[in-house]
């Protein structure tokens, strides 16, 4: 089998059309269609993309000793980090945090000390587990030094946090204080994360031609 029936077999055989494979490799889907066609053959490098794309190894893709698709052997399952669910959960995790320190902000309904003392455990818990799940979410980051990077903006941005939640506990302005709450993480979610962070929470839409 040449190379152009293979690499369309394949790319079938994991559900992809010529754009999803041309988004992936980064080249044009008119490219796919001419190697698929055979009117043009990929170069070492986007062989080498190919093989990574497929799961398959670069001899796999240029031989042509198969003659039909039942000759084909079964192709190894790649396993890919799911990028767009560590997004989700670190979206989670932020929301899930200013929401527990605006519940946390409100004038406490406990009178003696003791269960005082007992709400202001039952408050301070969860915004303790969101924290750590949001310090967590940035192990998700690879790249060594924009995880250096992220872990010094998350740092600031909590301190920012908590700084509002301190001054809208003591001076008891408390919808200012929310209304802060709520600014400040729609900035970080939707300006500091994809810009500073490589945390794109808004997926960018492709406009059709």
């Amino acid at each position: 089998m040449r190379l152009s029936e293979t690499v369309v077999t394949l790319r079938k055989r994991q559900k992809m059309s010529q754009e999803d494979l041309a988004e992936k490799l980064n080249v044009s889907r008119q490219t796919i269609s001419r190697w698929e066609n055979g009117t043009v053959v990929p170069d070492a490098y986007n062989v080498a993309k190919l093989s990574k794309a497929f799961g398959v190894t670069s001899d796999y893709l240029l031989n042509d000793d198969f003659d039909t698709d039942d000759d084909l052997p079964q192709i190894r399952e790649v396993k890919k980090d799911n990028h767009i669910l560590h997004l989700n959960l670190s979206k989670i995790a932020i929301i899930a945090q200013a929401a527990f320190l605006n519940v946390a902000m409100q004038p406490f309904g406990a009178t003696n000390g003791a269960d005082k003392m007992i709400e202001i455990m039952i408050k301070a818990v969860p915004i303790l587990l969101a924290s750590v799940w949001m310090m967590h979410n940035l192990n998700y980051e690879k790249d060594v030094k924009q995880y250096r990077r992220n872990v010094m903006i998350e740092l600031a941005y909590c301190s920012v946090q908590a700084m509002i939640f301190l001054f809208g506990y003591f001076s008891e302005m408390h919808n200012a204080s929310t209304v802060l709450l709520i600014v400040v993480v729609l900035v970080y979610l939707l300006f500091i994360n994809p810009k500073y962070m490589n945390r794109p929470f808004i997926k960018k839409t492709r406009t059709k031609r």
